[in-house]
């Protein structure tokens, strides 16, 4: 680990009590306890990525999402680490049949390629189930990552991670004459609006709820890759008719980008899910939420959130405009990828 003081690399055994043995200075996260391995310069490299240069705001929500994608299981993956340990498990049967009875080795050997045989072919024919109905949760549940990370951060180093905002102290401000509003039932994507001066600059209004939103205005509506977010797109064209302007995050886009964030809860009823098939959905992103899998909104990062927004700005605004109606008839509001 580099410390983030003096920028020695330091060894386990020189990092005792998570201060440097180089420059005696005491620093916030050590990788080897730290929820989703993380240290110091891990945090600033990921601040200073949300900053994009351009000092961007982020929420601690979106900050956990970052430090933790890379450690979100795959389930399969897993499934292939339970085949790996029954194979392990018979071997060392095997082992102790021979060593243990007076079962010859041949006779072991046989009983132990047997026994593989009949539980491999159980594996396989678990692996449907197993693999879809795996639940793909943040491995760190949120209230650990505030405590222990940015818990430690900030007596260390005299607040929280730069640029970071708390989305729970974070409240979207009252605009007197706003002409557009946007919708998202996310606290941790409006307080990222708000720190990042959209409602100010742009006469945006922010709400979480329909019947909070101004009246006669256009709506963006923002949402997550997931049932209850397919679901709120549903309610507010229905409330609110041609003012909705839905940009939230699709299936589709997830499905199109391997990077973003992928997560999964148990199966939802079908009962629950009868809604998808009113909703303008292919039947690939049907079965992909039909099988509790979603994405949050929230883990998009801020300048990619500011980019679709600023572009679903663009959409409302150009709306009277015959020839770019034809063109967005054509096409459709992407999220920026990479």
């Amino acid at each position: 680990m580099i410390c983030p003081h003096c920028s020695t690399n330091l060894l386990r055994k020189e990092r005792g009590g998570r201060r440097c043995s180089k420059c005696r200075r005491e620093f916030a996260l050590e990788p080897k306890e730290s929820p989703f391995g993380l240290h110091d310069i891990r945090i600033r490299k990921l601040a200073e990525k949300f900053g994009d240069g351009r000092g961007l705001r982020y929420t601690l929500v979106q900050l956990w999402y970052a430090a933790g994608r890379k450690k979100v299981p795959d389930v399969r993956r897993v499934f292939n680490g339970v085949r790996i340990a029954v194979w392990i498990a018979i071997g060392v049967l095997t082992v102790a049949l021979v060593v243990s009875s007076a079962m010859g080795p041949v006779a072991a050997i046989i009983v132990a390629v047997v026994v593989l045989v009949l539980a491999d072919a159980g594996l396989r024919a678990a692996k449907p189930w197993f693999l879809s109905r795996t639940t793909v949760r943040m491995p760190v549940p949120y209230n650990t990552f505030r405590r222990d990370v940015v818990g430690r951060w900030s007596p260390i180093h005299g607040g929280p991670p730069s640029g970071s905002v708390d989305e729970a102290m974070v409240k979207p401000p009252i605009v007197e004459r706003p002409r557009i509003a946007v919708l998202c039932p996310d606290r941790s994507v409006l307080a990222c609006l708000t720190a990042n001066n959209v409602p100010q600059t742009g006469a945006i209004a922010l709400a979480d709820r329909i019947d909070r939103l101004p009246p006669h205005i256009p709506v963006i509506v923002l949402h997550d890759a997931s049932l209850p977010g397919i679901e709120l797109a549903g309610r507010a064209r229905a409330a609110l008719g041609p003012r909705a302007v839905v940009v939230g995050l699709s299936p589709r886009a997830v499905l199109a980008n391997a990077s973003v964030l992928r997560l999964r809860e148990p199966r939802p009823t079908e009962q629950d899910a009868a809604f998808l098939r009113r909703e303008p959905l292919s039947e690939t992103e049907i079965e992909w939420l039909a099988d509790g899998w979603w994405s949050p909104i929230a883990a998009i990062a801020p300048a990619k959130l500011l980019a679709v927004v600023e572009r679903a700005v663009e959409r409302v605004e150009d709306a009277g405009d015959p020839d770019r109606r034809r063109a967005r008839e054509v096409g459709f509001l992407t999220w920026p990828t990479g």
